[in-house]
């Protein structure tokens, strides 16, 4: 058994799809940076801001200067360029992967799901070997290239695309998305002034057609592509709906890390074939079968075998931790609580009033404004979260004490809404969030969620002539 597994993983696959994927994301990974220099998302997501919002654990994680950030994101900038054409490619991905992770610490009201993505993929790809063909690298050093991988270099990319895409799809498989068509049924509609498909984005059948297509597509695209009889269908498929998404939705890049990600699904020399029918050379250079260095080679070395349990920890951990919110009772979109880092992809729309009581030590009482501290973009974000609002809540206590009015108690009087809902409150506003620590454990200042349904889609009547 041990001996066929290691047969599996270490069988020799083509180098070409995972060079060509290096190139691709390393690619969009520079050109991602250099957008967010040049759209001056610097200045308005971290320069702007007085304070700003940190992950539990890493408060550590400092925001630089702005000569730093941009310094910061040249370096992400260059590195990707680096990890694009292969490069000093081991120290190039290290470093982007590093440098990417860091800045995307610096702030939670910065954080995406496709940023995360990125960080994981880049963090595979520190242990792969896509350099050794189609590269500087190679082209340099003639003993390092190879036509060649194993196996498990595949199988590792596929596994982490894979369970994005099973856990994006499963959560979707709830009362709001299925049965109410929420939040597309609020999505959609300000689209309407799109040419051909605008007049029916403000149709409720369309927001249900879109809402079950998104929960099926999620949950069985990667069974297509994993089948060669309907990878090409299903890979036109993806095309469209990364397509529509990138259309209806300001996701940036997520469309195209997608496209490009599911690639590992397809035969490891697909780019050989497709140079081949557009008649257009693919570099061959002679190497051994299986490129040598790696881990895994060819039996089960120390080396080999400690490697292996650290991808199975990795995979392990992976696998587990969109799980955690099942720890929590009540609704994640809601309380929050282990949504992050879950791949619970656009669930939910929120939208709120915040605003805080502080009482200082000799009982005086007054109201404190989330905008005395927070940029609007900020607050749009914060307004909803549970545990940004008991940060803020925390550094207007520490604000009151420098100014030597502590100690004080805090108090959230906070009114939201989920998708569509009427606003209810959120925060326990008899807690004084003054003495609460956030952690891992239940968070109890946190009032349960709404139980009636979203409201019932009106389509829009246009008036009719006579």
């Amino acid at each position: 058994m041990r001996e066929r597994l290691l047969q599996a993983l270490t069988a020799p696959r083509d180098i070409a799809a995972l060079a060509v994927i290096r190139m691709l994301i390393g690619g969009l990974m520079c050109v991602g940076a250099l957008r967010f220099m040049s759209n001056g998302w610097i200045e308005r997501l971290y320069v702007e801001p007085t304070f700003h919002f940190k992950y539990w654990g890493f408060g550590w994680v400092q925001v630089p200067d702005q000569a730093g950030l941009y310094l910061l994101y040249s370096g992400i900038a260059v590195t990707a360029f680096m990890v694009a054409i292969g490069a000093f490619y081991r120290v190039a991905i290290i470093t982007f992967w590093c440098l990417f992770t860091y800045a995307e610490l610096m702030d939670v009201t910065t954080y995406l799901n496709h940023y995360y993505f990125i960080s994981l993929l880049t963090l595979i790809l520190c242990f792969l070997s896509p350099h050794r063909a189609w590269s500087v690298d190679a082209w340099l050093r003639p003993k390092l290239r190879a036509t060649t991988l194993p196996a498990w270099q595949t199988y590792w990319l596929r596994f982490q695309v894979g369970l994005l895409y099973f856990y994006a799809g499963w959560a979707k498989f709830e009362s709001d998305w299925l049965l109410h068509a929420q939040p597309l049924n609020i999505w959609l509609p300000p689209h309407s002034g799109l040419p051909l498909l605008g007049p029916f984005l403000e149709l409720g059948w369309v927001h249900y057609a879109f809402s079950w297509f998104a929960f099926a597509f999620d949950v069985t695209i990667i069974g297509f592509m994993l089948w060669r009889r309907t990878r090409l269908l299903a890979f036109g498929v993806i095309l469209v709906f990364h397509g529509f998404t990138h259309l209806f939705f300001n996701i940036g890049l997520f469309p195209f890390i997608m496209v490009f990600a599911v690639l590992v699904f397809f035969d490891a020399d697909w780019p050989r074939t497709l140079l081949a029918r557009l008649r257009l050379p693919a570099p061959t250079p002679t190497a051994p079968a299986v490129a040598t260095g790696d881990a895994v080679t060819t039996r089960w070395t120390p080396l080999g075998m400690t490697f292996a349990a650290a991808v199975l920890a990795f995979c392990t951990v992976q696998f587990f931790l969109p799980l955690r919110q099942w720890f929590y009772p009540g609704t994640v979109i809601w309380h929050e609580q282990g949504m992050r880092f879950s791949w619970r992809v656009m669930l939910r729309e929120k939208s709120g009033t915040l605003e805080y009581q502080v009482v200082t030590a000799d009982g005086t009482r007054m109201l404190v404004s989330p905008h005395a501290y927070l940029t609007e973009q900020q607050y749009r974000e914060m307004a909803g979260q549970p545990d940004m609002i008991l940060q803020l809540a925390h550094h207007i206590r520490d604000d009151f004490d420098a100014r030597g009015l502590g100690p004080v108690q805090v108090y959230a009087d906070s009114m939201v809404s989920l998708n569509g809902r009427a606003a209810q409150r959120l925060i326990d506003p008899v807690t004084d969030l003054a003495r609460v620590e956030d952690g891992l454990a239940r968070a109890e200042w946190i009032l349960p969620a709404p139980s009636e349904p979203p409201p019932l889609h009106r389509p829009l009547r246009l008036a009719v002539r006579p």
